[in-house]
C-alpha cells in the first residue's frame, strides 16, 4: 500500500478493475488534478466528497470499487466515480482516506472489546513508529508505563509502521493476553510487557452528548406517531441539541430522527452506541436525518466533526 500525501499532477496512473463485466482490464492515464470536491446525487441526497483524485484514466461502470496505483504497483487510490457528461475525467479516493477509514473498521476496542488504553498518531518518518499522544488513567498502558511521546515500533515480533498496523496487531489478541512491546522513548529502546483487560463501556447518552452535542433516545411507534413521522419505521431520536455544539453547528435540531451514520443504517441506540465508540475526536462523519414540519416530510445529510 502506498500513499496519497505525495502524489505529483502528471504522475502516471493505471485503473484496475471489470468495466462491463470484462475482467482484469487496465487503463493508463495521468493525475490531472488533486483535492477535488464533488457532489454527487443518490437516493438519500446528494453527497459531498472531498480531497479527490482527478485522472483521465478510463474509469467505466465496473472500475467502481477497483484499485488506482502508481507506476510502482503501489495503490494510491479507489476509484471512485466518473463525470457523465465527459470523457477522460474519473475520481479516486485517496489511499490515506482509505487507510483511516480501515483503521475504523479494525477498531479492536469496539470488535473484541479489548482496552489498551493510549491514543496513537502517525508521523511522517514512519520507520520511528507511531507516537502515543495520550493515556487512559488506570489503563494497561498507563500501568505498564508507557508515557506520552513514547514511539510504538514493535508489538510481539510485529514492526509498526502506521495505525492500521497497531489495530491489527491487538485485534488478534484477547482480554487477558499479554503485548510485549518496544518502545522508543528519547532515544532510548525500551521494552515492556502490557497485559489487556476488558473495555469498559461508556453509556451511549453520554458518549452522545460528549462527542456530538445531541439527547438522544429510542423512536418508538408511539413518538413517530405524536411527531407525525408515521413513515419512519426505526430511529434515534435525537430529544435535544446542546448550544454551540458540533450538531447545532450543522443544524441539526430536537425532533429530527438519525436514520443514518456514516454508511450505516441506525434502527436503534444500541447500533449508535457501537459507532460512537470508534469516533474519534477530529473525525468527520455524515449522518442521515429525517423530519417532519407544517411543510411535509423532510431527509437530509450533514457532516459533523467530531469533538
Amino acid at each position: 500500500m502506498g500513499t496519497s500525501r505525495d502524489l505529483m499532477i502528471g504522475e502516471t496512473v493505471i485503473a484496475l478493475g471489470n468495466p462491463f463485466g470484462l475482467e482484469n482490464s487496465i487503463t493508463t492515464g495521468v493525475i490531472s488534478a488533486k483535492n477535488r470536491t464533488m457532489t454527487f446525487s443518490s437516493q438519500y441526497g446528494d453527497i459531498k466528497y472531498d480531497g479527490l483524485i482527478q485522472t483521465d484514466a478510463l474509469i467505466n461502470p465496473g472500475n467502481s470499487g477497483g484499485p488506482l496505483i502508481n507506476i510502482d504497483g503501489e495503490l494510491i487510490g479507489i476509484n471512485a466515480a466518473i463525470v457523465n457528461q465527459a470523457q477522460g475525467i474519473g475520481f479516486a479516493i485517496p489511499v490515506d482516506k482509505v487507510r483511516q477509514t480501515l483503521v475504523k473498521l479494525f477498531n479492536f476496542r469496539e470488535l473484541n472489546k479489548i482496552w489498551f488504553g493510549a491514543q496513537v498518531e502517525e508521523r511522517d518518518d514512519v520507520s520511528k513508529g507511531i507516537m502515543v499522544s495520550s493515556i487512559e488513567s488506570g489503563s494497561p498502558a498507563d500501568k505498564a508505563q508507557i508515557k506520552i511521546g513514547d514511539y510504538i515500533t514493535r508489538i510481539d515480533t510485529k514492526e509498526i509502521q502506521d495505525i492500521l498496523d497497531f489495530e491489527k496487531c491487538i485485534l488478534k489478541k484477547n482480554a487477558g493476553d499479554k503485548l510485549y512491546i518496544t518502545i522508543n522513548r528519547g532515544g532510548r529502546e525500551l521494552k515492556v510487557e502490557v497485559k489487556l483487560e476488558k473495555a469498559p463501556l461508556a453509556s451511549v447518552e453520554k458518549l452522545a452528548l460528549e462527542k456530538l452535542g445531541l439527547f438522544v433516545q429510542d423512536l418508538t411507534p408511539q413518538l413517530a406517531k405524536q411527531l407525525n413521522l408515521w413513515w419512519v419505521k426505526s430511529g434515534v431520536l435525537i430529544s435535544g441539541v446542546q448550544r454551540n455544539s458540533p450538531a447545532a453547528e450543522v443544524g441539526i435540531k430536537e425532533g429530527h430522527v438519525l436514520v443514518y451514520v456514516g454508511q450505516y443504517r441506525i434502527n436503534d441506540i444500541e447500533e449508535l452506541s457501537a459507532l460512537l465508540k470508534i469516533m474519534q475526536k477530529g473525525d468527520t462523519w455524515e449522518v442521515g436525518i429525517v423530519w417532519s414540519d407544517k411543510f411535509g416530510e423532510h431527509q437530509g445529510y450533514a457532516r459533523i466533526k467530531i469533538r
